[in-house]
């Protein structure tokens, strides 16, 4: 996020390194060359993952705005810097030969991927929830039991994680959870 002369500066007060704004921009070039192979590598590695989670953040950069776009896998984390926030982003992002899960907010931008190969996060649902049962009522007494069916799964979940609970195990005890969220949403 540092502009050029801020960078010559933060090099000069820390370091006592006097570099000139051109060399700045020489070392910028030499870096990007340096890392255009692993990039490249890490880039083709994300496509072939069998997961991975997408977000995007932005910020402003004086009257410009302009995101830092990630892909997280097991293995490999992969990001660019773009000016859009549109899904051709994530598409270039992602690459065209991306077959596997997509873990992503709800935003329209990854509404291009298919739906059945998309997993919605579970603390933006999370937070969802909370937002539900705050608004009391009905909407509370739904939120609640969303909460529940959450919690179970995790719960559950992290027994797999710690390898206590086998995956098959974990996908007979999801069904009646996933009937369950399905008819409290349906609600």
């Amino acid at each position: 996020h540092l502009s050029k002369r801020t960078t010559q500066e933060l090099l000069d007060d820390l370091f006592g390194v006097a570099v000139g704004l051109g060399t700045i921009v020489q070392l910028e070039q030499a870096t990007t060359q340096a890392v255009a192979e692993p990039v490249a590598e890490a880039r083709a590695s994300v496509q072939r993952q069998p997961a991975t989670y997408a977000d995007e953040t932005g910020w402003r950069e004086g009257r410009q705005r302009a995101w830092l776009w990630t892909a997280v896998t097991q293995w490999v984390t992969v990001f660019v810097i773009r000016r859009s926030r549109s899904g051709q982003v994530a598409q270039e992002l992602l690459g065209q030969g991306f077959w596997g899960w997509l873990v992503t907010d709800r935003w329209s931008g990854y509404n291009w991927y298919p739906t059945w190969r998309r997993q919605l996060c579970w603390a933006h649902l999370l937070r969802d929830i909370e937002a539900m049962i705050a608004r009391g009522g009905r909407s509370a007494e739904i939120g609640e039991a969303l909460r529940a069916q959450g919690r179970q799964m995790f719960q559950w979940w992290h027994r797999v994680r710690d390898g206590t609970l086998m995956p098959a195990s974990f996908r007979t005890y999801m069904q009646p959870i996933r009937r369950e969220v399905e008819r409290l949403l349906e609600a």
